[in-house]
Parts: structure tokens; sequence; C-alpha cells
């Protein structure tokens, strides 16, 4: 049985359903984490067990985004909040804040306060918005 058989459709569908409309946050993580360890990373997979853990919540809200990371990497990190002038050290990663109007999108960037991943492709958000603040992710 593969990893994505331990889920049933119904549930994998409508938890994808829901990070596609609330998940910019964890699926910003997932990618840091693809790229901090070299390796793919099954989103839903991940999500059902960091729910188990209570560290995100249903509609994908993160309550513990450093354990989070940490799950997915083997590591372990510390999060706290800076203003979008603040640029990451060595051992630090950072999630962008967007915010456009009432809309609020997170995305990855690059260090140097652009946006290297954005989980939509091409926010609107992004695009229009303006960045307000950064999560930063030091490693341990």
């Amino acid at each position: 049985m593969s990893k994505q058989d331990t889920i049933p459709k119904e549930s994998r569908q409508r938890i994808m359903k829901n990070l596609g409309e609330y998940g910019c946050y964890f699926l910003s993580l997932v990618h840091m984490a693809e790229r901090i360890t070299g390796k793919r990373i099954d989103a839903v997979e991940v999500f059902v067990r960091v729910l188990e853990k209570k560290w995100v919540d249903e509609e994908a809200t993160l309550l513990d985004p450093a354990s989070v990371l940490g799950y997915m990497t083997g590591l372990n990190f510390t999060v706290r909040k800076d203003s979008e002038q603040y640029l990451p050290r060595q051992n630090e990663y950072e999630i962008l804040q967007f915010v456009n109007g009432s809309y609020t999108h997170f995305v990855v960037g690059d260090g140097k306060g652009y946006v290297s991943y954005d989980p939509l492709g091409n926010s609107r958000t992004v695009a229009q918005g303006k960045c307000m603040g950064k999560r930063i992710f030091t490693q341990m």
C-alpha cells in the first residue's frame, strides 16, 4: 500500500480543497522543507499527521509552524514574526506575508525580501498587495 492509500479518497479531496483555499502558509512550509531536505513531501499526508498533533487546524491555520517544519525536516526550528525589512541570517528562512485589502497570502521568500515560491503561482495579493511582515524560521 502506498502512502497515498493511507488516506481515504474523500478525505484527501477535502484536505486538498482546504489547502487550496486556506493553506498558503502550510504549503509554503512544505516547499521550504522540500528545499531543505532535497526530498519530495506529500503535503496531504503531512497535513493529516500534524493535524493529529494539533499543530494545525482543519482550515490549515498553523498553530505551531516551527514544529510543522521540524516534523518535515527532522530539524529543530524556532519561529518569530519580524518586519518586512528584516534580512535573514545564516540558518534562517523567511515566509513573507502579503496583504491586499482583506486578503492575506503567505509565500516563501528568497532571503532578500523577494518571492521565491508562491503556492498559487502568481497571486493577485502578492502582485497588488504589500509585504506586511515576515515569519523567520531559525534552525537550532
